[in-house]
């Protein structure tokens, strides 16, 4: 679930709990958040290491037991095989394969111009 970066880090600054989730933001839909300050009202947990508990939203328990998640530049980055799309920074994700909205699209192209193919 976490990196062993991670782990040590909130070993180090006396951190025994966390709470993990998912919250949707970004422009892939959805970020990880992890919280030192929380209540444990309605959650589950899970051990991390003897140390360190991880909580969370049980609808959530799978998702994050078979992911990876590792704090890089500064941001949480949710890494697993279930992940379908992802923006272009890698924090925010979705689940389900992202489509391009065709009137979206079709706006777009009338603001920035529409690109021509190679054949055309």
């Amino acid at each position: 679930m976490l990196d062993k970066n991670s782990i040590r880090s909130f070993s180090d600054t006396g951190i025994h709990s966390v709470f993990i989730s998912f919250v949707q933001s970004g422009c892939a839909g959805t970020k990880v958040s992890i919280q030192t300050e929380f209540s444990e009202t309605g959650l589950v947990s899970s051990p991390i290491t003897r140390e360190l508990t991880a909580f969370y939203r049980e609808e959530e328990k799978e998702a994050l037991e078979q992911g990876q998640i590792t704090f890089a530049k500064g941001k949480w980055i949710f890494s697993s095989k279930k992940v379908q799309s992802r923006c272009g920074c890698g924090e925010s994700f979705s689940f389900e394969k992202k489509l391009i909205d065709p009137k979206k699209l079709a706006k777009l192209q009338g603001i920035f111009g529409k690109k021509k193919g190679i054949h055309e």
